[in-house]
């Protein structure tokens, strides 16, 4: 089974969730083909060696939607590719439903555990939000893998890359009726997909100008800022902070609540993080059985003391 990965990037930098699917894909296959949406130099393409890429498909034409289908179809066609791995981002969502229908290949979102392989692909995938989980058994040799974050620990390798290019062919089967208008990259010190630590806040903070505190625990853990939806709804913060079972559903090693009670569409949207912080002065707070650690306090007075433990 060869295996197909898409990569991301950020300042020529390979993401850690990246970093995570390589060696997922690698157990499956050592023979492990990889992709970027971007134009990367040829010194990082040199280094994908080590996070465990066998070849690499260097696109030559613009990655718009169009171009994609008439690429990279043909390309998982010719190399006879039956397994293809995203990370789990918004960037790909869109073209993982797309490759599906195409290629007539199951998709899978939300993939929680390392494939086996007995007859049937058998994998382990959150459901309803992150409720539940379920087993599932893929009745098919061809597949599209989502992960979700932080379900394997990436592993050095020592690969000698070999470069491809994509099969370029203009075949109006392949073409795609939905046309991207514009798009824009959001910027931030750490977006929310890629942090490790991500400290979020509430309504308990009691207004947007007492922000600055969260921003400056934030900084001296290098973790992104999130928020609930209701402090989105109110302008408190940008929407793309939001997090929840209608915002980002994100997985990082630690989610710092403050002032947060914990509602069932808020814990839908960060239950899968490894480590749960929660800061709140109401002791009856859903968020507190669900969390490993809970401190019971004002969070104007404990997150300047927290800020200060730290320095």
């Amino acid at each position: 089974m060869s295996v197909l990965v898409f990569l991301e990037f950020n300042n020529n930098e390979l993401k850690e969730t990246s970093k995570q699917a390589l060696t997922y894909a690698n157990d499956i296959n050592e023979n492990v083909y990889a992709i970027s949406e971007l134009k990367i130099s040829n010194d990082v393409v040199e280094s994908l060696g080590k996070f465990g890429v066998s070849i690499f498909l260097i696109n030559t034409v613009d990655f718009n939607e169009n171009n994609i289908l008439k690429c990279i179809i043909p390309t998982i066609e010719e190399f006879k590719i039956n397994c293809i791995i995203f990370p789990k981002t918004n960037s790909f969502s869109y073209l993982s439903s797309i490759l599906s229908t195409k290629l007539n290949f199951p998709l899978i979102n939300n993939v929680n555990s390392v494939a086996r392989f007995e007859n049937k692909i058998c994998l382990k995938s959150t459901i309803f939000s992150g409720k539940a989980e379920a087993d599932i058994e893929i009745d098919s040799n061809s597949c599209i893998l989502v992960l979700n974050k932080n379900i394997i620990n990436s592993t050095s390798y020592k690969k000698s890359v070999i470069i491809k290019n994509l099969i370029n062919k203009n075949d109006n089967s392949l073409s795609n009726n939905v046309v991207s208008l514009k798009k824009e990259k959001l910027e931030g010190d750490i977006l929310l997909n890629d942090a490790d630590i991500v400290v979020s806040a509430g309504r308990g903070l009691k207004g947007p100008e007492n922000w600055k505190m969260i921003e400056k625990l934030a900084k001296i853990l290098n973790a992104g800022t999130a928020c609930s939806k209701p402090v989105s709804d109110a302008g408190w913060r940008p929407h793309h902070e939001h997090v929840g079972q209608t915002g980002l559903k994100i997985s990082p090693n630690i989610y710092i609540a403050v002032g947060i009670s914990g509602a069932i569409q808020h814990l839908a949207g960060v239950n899968s993080s490894k480590i749960i912080v929660v800061i709140n002065n109401d002791p009856e707070a859903p968020f507190f059985k669900h969390a490993d650690y809970g401190i019971i306090g004002d969070a104007f007075d404990v997150i300047p003391k927290f800020i200060d433990a730290l320095k």
